[in-house]
């Protein structure tokens, strides 16, 4: 029996939480090509908080399942602000990415 790899494969072979997967799913699911996503962007994808993201961001970044990148940057109202990005690493293959239909087929 032949088993196909999935993107997934990372989460469910791990302990995380519920939220941490939701999380990761949506990367997995949204983002190609090593895209850089902020916190709130992938809270809202996922319908949550960013205060309730950030914990399950961290437990993913512990299992090296995704990398984070602090910048300093302008924000809305003209101030200088820390903001966050996440993105999956560079091994990580999107679902949809060519190449991860082609090594599927």
């Amino acid at each position: 029996m032949h088993t196909r790899t999935t993107p997934l494969g990372p989460a469910l072979a791990t302990g995380i939480s519920d939220r941490a997967f939701r999380l990761y799913s949506v990367l997995v699911l949204t983002t190609s090509g090593g895209q850089w996503v902020t916190i709130p962007e992938l809270a809202a994808a996922c319908r949550l908080k960013p205060y309730e993201a950030r914990p399950a961001l961290s437990e993913l970044r512990k299992a090296d399942m995704v990398e984070a990148d602090r910048r300093y940057v302008t924000g809305d109202t003209g101030r200088k602000t820390w903001r966050t990005y996440i993105r999956l690493p560079e091994d990580t293959a999107s679902v949809f990415a060519p190449d991860h239909a082609e090594a599927t087929a």
